[in-house]
């Protein structure tokens, strides 16, 4: 799985198998938000919405069950 973690510059930082990495930005689908998960296609990067909406769902899940009774 590979994480768009943040913007910097000209650059993206991505987590690809617990490894951060910085790619050109322009090898990114425009208007992709950070904590996206991504897929490669073709030397480019475009968003993977299944499995992004799935981390997302995850996430909250995790974060609601720090706070229940």
């Amino acid at each position: 799985m590979i994480v768009l973690d943040r913007y910097e510059g000209d650059f993206a930082v991505i987590e690809q198998d617990g490894v951060m990495k910085s790619i050109p930005k322009k090898l990114l689908e425009p208007n992709i938000p950070e904590g996206s998960v991504i897929i490669e296609k073709n030397g480019r990067y475009v968003l993977d919405n299944d499995e992004t909406t799935a981390r997302r769902k995850k996430i909250a899940e995790l974060q609601n069950s720090l706070f229940e009774d």
